[in-house]
């Protein structure tokens, strides 16, 4: 006869779930080794927990040969375990493990065979606690000591696989594989080794068993099922999910419902007890009652009132546990009782007051009236448990295939075609959820790539006809782009050739000699002809005023603002200008009669008004200055023009110290202050466009440095102690031009300078 009690319920729990994780792993096509181990893994741990289950539900001495099976099939999982350590995620010591599996087979029999030789001549007793029968404690000791042997062993191996790992991934998983081993192994390990040595009851080991046998499993499962290698459906982690959870539900559900049937049997029978203590009434389930003078003497006798089948109860127990309630005055609670030798004679005894009679009673009731009143319940319960993983592995499938299995299979489907290349394949829609929506998704993508697929062939059929138009096209335009060049640099060249007689040296003085150095930054070639164009121009020339003739001379440097063409008109319209105002000054060996200043006002105000008929759009910077060919006193004016470098003594400086015009053609908030500044022999000027200054730094890099110091100019000069030619080769080598560059060096009185013939648009041009 079979008696389901919540320890039943909890071992038939562990063997569904393992067997089911059994059939699961076994069914799985294409299995590595180490879901090999894990399929032997969780046969192992059917058997031991199908032993427990026998021992549960078959009270009777029988029940304690459950050891025989549970003894075996705990080290069955153990060496499947170590060994899925070395396994997974790759074997990395096979002769290690080769040994360690022969090693672990000749212990685990070893045990296995003491165990067997040790419980061979003994006869089980029953726990009132567990509710089985069993072995005494010290038989399973080496056992006990045996299967931790074994955890540790796993926790080594594991350890040095979390070193070895290869990717955080991986040392992730088996991070997460270690803990769920040892949930359903160390721990049980633990508290079967602390029932052995006699530290804790059975039950509370069955407690600790079960809890983290489930917990274990469950954590062992997901684990496997989020890390594992070999292909699962969707419907698998669902069902396997759901079966999981329901059977911790029903755990849960079942401890509480037996631990309420045993509230009320007590319950029940304290109060039949009690009808004796009225009445001396006989119930139908008595198995005994005895009495006990209510004085509580050592000596006192035990009184039998009733005894159905001559039971040979030991009555010093019953003294003793009457001396005991007295004691605690602890009435009314469950005591064992069991005939020596203890084999199917149990009961369950109460202790109830006969106070009218000065007594105390023992009622007692045979034990499987209390199993057979908890059988009840928790055969339901066992039922239900297995109907309800039925349900779920038969009917989820059902449930699920319309709304997820099947639009995920057909999804499935479309992907496969698509990946042999079938673009015309068309999913159905079959329920407007997320997974019709990522179908229409899907539809609407392999439509596009089919477009896009299409186009592509076109143009490769059409590919060469293409090639040969788009070929033509791009010959066109470059025909044309070509046209356009010649047609702008015949432009460049036509204004180059108006530009260049406008840049004069018509300086005649032996006593202030003026050289140029002028270099565009616009360099082309029209028709073979090499030329630059820009807005940069130098002129010098003399002039004569009042009665004494007193020669001065006159040069000017100057920028005009804008790029090539924009630059160069500038340029054209102020050399025009300017050489129109010194043939209306000199012409004829003409003498003057009015002052310098006044020649150089009347200057400033006739080429401001040309510059802003412009409204702005063109404008120059000009240094234009007038020196006394004798005395060295120089009259001059800057427009907004670089800084002009007195060279004196192997030193040089500025000779202005802040600004005080704009530049010709624009509004200035100055009024026009001439400016004058006495030279000595030898010393020598440069003026010069910004040219000079807006240097590139680092030509070779694809980020742009700018200089940025003023000064550098300066410094150049007296390194190249005043020599123009030298000067230009420190500027380019100190970086890139960027912009035009025009020099005008302005030596006065100097020893070793001669008188000048006279040049027409004399020029230096320095190569590279």
């Amino acid at each position: 006869m079979l008696f389901f009690n919540d320890w039943g319920i909890a071992t038939l729990i562990c063997c569904v779930f393992t067997l089911l994780l059994f059939g699961y792993l076994a069914y799985l096509p294409n299995k590595t080794t180490s879901t090999r181990l894990l399929v032997v893994f969780y046969l192992g741990a059917f058997v031991l927990d199908f032993g427990f289950l026998l021992s549960a539900v078959l009270p009777e001495p029988v029940g304690a040969y459950h050891r025989f099976v549970t003894v075996p099939g705990a080290f069955i999982p153990l060496i499947a375990i170590v060994q899925f350590a070395y396994y997974y995620p790759r074997l990395d010591h096979a002769r290690e493990s080769r040994i360690v599996l022969v090693l672990s087979i000749l212990l685990g029999l070893a045990l296995v065979a003491d165990f067997f030789w040790r419980a061979y001549d003994l006869r089980p007793s029953f726990d009132f606690a567990g509710e089985i029968f069993n072995y005494p404690n010290e038989v399973g000791s080496r056992v006990a000591i045996g299967i931790l042997a074994f955890v540790l062993w796993f926790i080594v191996v594991m350890t040095r696989k979390l070193r070895l790992a290869k990717s955080s991934s991986e040392r992730r998983a088996l991070w997460q594989l270690l803990l769920a081993v040892l949930i359903p192994s160390l721990v049980p390990g633990i508290a079967n080794l602390l029932f052995q040595s006699g530290r804790i009851e059975h039950s509370t080991f069955q407690q600790i068993f079960v809890v983290t046998t489930l917990l274990g499993y469950f954590a062992l499962t997901i684990v496997f099922i989020n890390n594992t290698v070999e292909r699962t459906s969707f419907m698998t982690k669902i069902v396997g999910i759901s079966v999981v959870t329901i059977l911790l539900v029903v755990q849960a559900l079942a401890t509480v419902i037996n631990r309420q049937n045993k509230e009320n049997f007590d319950n029940f029978h304290v109060l039949d007890a009690r009808s004796h203590a009225a009445a001396i009434l006989r119930g139908s389930e008595e198995a005994y009652v005895l009495a006990f003078p209510l004085s509580g003497q050592p000596d006192d006798s035990v009184s039998v009132l009733y005894n159905e089948s001559d039971y040979d109860l030991d009555l010093e127990q019953v003294r003793t546990s009457f001396l005991d309630t007295l004691a605690t005055a602890n009435f009314e609670r469950r005591l064992p009782r069991a005939v020596d030798p203890r084999t199917t004679e149990l009961f369950f005894a109460y202790h109830v007051m006969d106070e009218a009679n000065g007594r105390v009673l023992e009622v007692g009731y045979p034990y499987l009236s209390y199993r057979r009143f908890v059988d009840g319940s928790a055969r339901k319960i066992a039922v239900i448990t297995l109907i309800l993983v039925v349900i779920i592995l038969a009917l989820y499938p059902i449930f699920f295939s319309r709304n997820l299995v099947r639009p995920l299979n057909t999804l499935l489907e479309g992907v496969g075609e698509v990946n042999t290349g079938n673009l015309e394949v068309r999913i159905p829609v079959m329920v407007q959820d997320e997974i019709g929506y990522l179908s229409e998704s899907f539809n609407g993508m392999v439509r596009n790539i089919l477009e896009g697929k299409r186009k592509l062939e076109d143009y490769a059929n059409t590919l060469e006809s293409k090639v040969k138009e788009r070929t033509r096209e791009v010959v066109d335009k470059m025909q044309t782009i070509e046209k356009l060049k010649i047609q702008q640099d015949g432009d460049y060249y036509l204004t180059a050739l108006i530009a260049r007689p406008l840049t004069t040296n018509w300086n005649k003085s032996s006593l202030v000699a003026t050289d140029f150095h002028i270099e565009q930054k616009k360099k082309f070639a029209f028709r073979r002809r090499e030329s630059e164009l820009g807005g940069d121009i130098c002129i010098s020339g003399n002039l004569r005023f009042g009665g004494d003739a007193d020669r001065y001379v006159m040069f000017c440097n100057a920028d005009a603002m804008g790029k090539s063409m924009q630059g160069a008109g500038g340029a054209i319209v102020m050399g025009t200008a300017m050489n129109h105002i010194m043939s209306r000054s000199a012409g004829r060996d003409r003498i003057l009669q009015i002052s310098p200043e006044e020649w150089l006002r009347r200057t400033y105000h006739e080429l401001n008004d040309i510059f802003s008929t412009f409204d702005g759009s063109m404008s120059i910077s000009a240094f234009v200055g007038l020196i006394h060919e004798k005395s060295g006193t120089m009259l001059f004016f800057n427009a907004e023009h670089p800084w002009t470098v007195l060279y004196r003594n192997g030193a040089a400086s500025f000779i202005e110290e802040e600004l005080m015009l704009r530049k010709i053609g624009l509004e200035s908030e100055f009024d026009l202050q001439l400016q004058t500044f006495q030279l000595e022999p030898g010393d020598v000027l440069f003026t010069g466009s910004d040219g000079r200054d807006d240097l590139d730094l680092t030509p070779e890099s694809e980020d742009r440095v700018i200089n940025e110091d003023h000064d550098l100019f300066r410094r150049l000069v007296e390194q190249g102690k005043g020599d123009l030619k030298r000067i230009v080769l420190l500027i380019k080598e100190f970086g890139e031009l960027t912009d035009d560059l025009s020099l005008i060096r302005v030596g006065f009185q100097e020893t070793s300078t001669g008188p000048v013939p006279a040049k027409e648009a004399e020029t230096t041009q320095q190569s590279d």
